[in-house]
């Protein structure tokens, strides 16, 4: 399948979940507002969440299905789903450990993580995370199975995943709350109960495409240790991005309801990673993998050089539409109940201070693939190590002067310093190569967004009393989605008459390799 098409599925799927995401926050929106109960339910649900990016979607991903994917193209299915059953069992072991010990100490964790969380928002922050510490068990163990979907050109499934968590929380939120009340609680349980149905529909995916893992007892053989040496820089790397967003998170948790506000601005900065990072990140690691393993190098390396371009003309006008017009856009999707106009402005600055990294974290996810598939996990461990500091210290520096602006302005900068970092050490090896005409559709697509920009600007202004005025939820929708429309349809029109892309290369993308 065309690397468009695997791309579709996996940006189709995500941009379901995120926009039953969207949904799912606009009614917590309504209900919790920014308040101490929004900040500990941030807090309860970001950390299973850091497990499962560190530990499964991060480092366990980028060694397994490098070496899974070798399996499968040097010694058949069945050594490939052996290695597999014992990796899965290990790995199950582990998380429930950690599960363990994590509820054990959840109190000190917490004070760790949020350290400005005193009285009854600690509290409740510590028993809603005990609540949702299950959820990481389900859910690593449900990205190791993904992967082995992935590593067969499967990628509807996993992607439908996390479809699935956002439908367990509206039901929760529309169906139990008002019964019962505590939107907080019942969002924590929605979690644990999502995660078991997570695990049980990929399982269920691998038993329809003959992917047989049952039980193995954990043997150290030499590609478990493989798996273990090539996790371990994966580990640090994927820990130290999670790192940098905890930072912000510890820093901005000084100020009542900050964490809040970068709850729900990162939601929206989220949106075109969710759909054009993690989506490139899925698809090109195994298809550069399959090529490097067939001897096709340069074939691998026309990949991540078209993943690039392609992930520029996505994200570009992604970044300028939230440096524009942050403010409304949190107007047109929160506004309303407990979320008030000034909440609304808040999470707007902070969304402002995000967009300018959005092309950095995308491109950061593209760009990892590379190292990822040739199993170097080092250099990338290395480079976020640096960002990490760098957001340290920025985070701690600006927050003095913009509060929780600054912490979202530090994760920015800390991801275009990891983008640098790994587009210098790619072209020093040759393995980063960009394709005749990339500065000059580059410059299109720059020149494109700009003009959009303004165009996005103007309508705004115009739709101002309806995104920012007394109206309801369904016309500051509406309203906000045509000035979104307007600006994808005159975007799109603008790259294709600057010649930035065209026609027949996103056609060519779809059609079957």
């Amino acid at each position: 399948m065309g690397m468009m098409r695997s791309l579709a599925t996996v940006g189709g799927f995500t941009l379901m979940s995120r926009v039953l995401g969207f949904v799912r926050d606009m009614v917590i929106s309504r209900y919790l507002g920014v308040n101490i109960q929004m900040d500990a339910w941030v807090v309860a649900f970001r950390f299973p969440n850091l497990f499962r990016r560190v530990f499964g979607e991060g480092a366990f991903n980028a060694a397994f299905v490098p070496l899974y994917s070798r399996k499968l193209e040097e010694e058949g299915d069945q050594k490939a789903d052996l290695f597999a059953a014992r990796t899965v069992t290990l790995m199950a072991l582990i998380l429930i450990v950690l599960a363990v010990l994590a509820y054990i100490f959840m109190g000190p964790i917490i004070s760790l993580i949020s350290m400005g969380y005193v009285g009854e928002r600690y509290d409740l922050a510590v028993t809603l995370s005990r609540i949702t510490t299950v959820y990481l068990v389900f859910v690593c163990l449900m990205a190791a199975f993904s992967g082995m979907l992935n590593s067969r050109r499967v990628f509807g499934p996993p992607a439908f995943a996390y479809v699935i968590l956002n439908i367990v929380f509206l039901i929760g939120l529309l169906g139990v709350v008002p019964e019962i009340g505590q939107p907080e609680v019942v969002l924590s349980w929605s979690v644990v109960i999502a995660g078991v149905l997570q695990l049980g529909w990929v399982l269920l995916a691998c038993w329809r495409r003959g992917i047989r893992i049952r039980p193995a007892m954990p043997k150290m053989d030499n590609d478990i240790k493989k798996l273990g040496l090539l996790m371990l820089p994966g580990l640090a790397s994927a820990g130290v991005q999670q790192l940098n967003l905890l930072v912000g998170s510890a820093v901005a948790s000084f100020q009542v309801a900050g964490p809040s506000y970068l709850y729900f601005s990162d939601r929206v900065n989220q949106l075109p990673l969710g759909l054009i990072g993690v989506a490139f990140g899925i698809v090109l690691l195994p298809e550069i993998t399959r090529n490097l393993r067939a001897g096709k190098v340069k074939t691998a390396k026309s990949s991540l050089a078209h993943g690039i371009e392609m992930s520029l003309l996505l994200s570009l006008p992604a970044m300028v539409a939230m440096l524009i017009i942050p403010e409304e856009i949190m107007h047109g999707l929160f506004q309303g109940g407990k979320f008030t106009n000034e909440a609304a402005y808040q999470a707007g600055l902070a969304l402002r201070a995000f967009a300018i990294g959005a092309p950095a974290y995308i491109l950061a996810r593209v760009l990892q693939t590379a190292y990822f598939a040739r199993e170097d996990t080092r250099t990338p461990m290395r480079y976020t190590m640096v960002s990490a500091l760098v957001n340290i210290v920025l985070s701690i520096g600006l927050f003095v002067i913009l509060k929780h602006v600054g912490c979202a302005l530090a994760t920015s900068i800390a991801g275009w310093v990891n983008v640098i970092l790994l587009i210098i050490t790619l072209r020093k090896s040759q393995f980063l190569k960009m394709e005749i005409g990339f500065t000059k559709r580059l410059m299109g697509m720059l020149l494109a967004s700009l003009v959009m920009g303004a165009g996005v600007w103007f309508l705004s202004q115009w739709a101002a009393p309806w995104l920012k005025g007394d109206y309801g939820l369904l016309i500051r929708l509406s309203v906000l989605g045509l000035i979104v429309g307007a600006g994808m349809m005159m975007y799109g029109a603008l790259v294709l008459l600057l010649r930035a892309t065209s026609l027949a290369e996103l056609k060519a993308g779809f059609r079957r390799a």
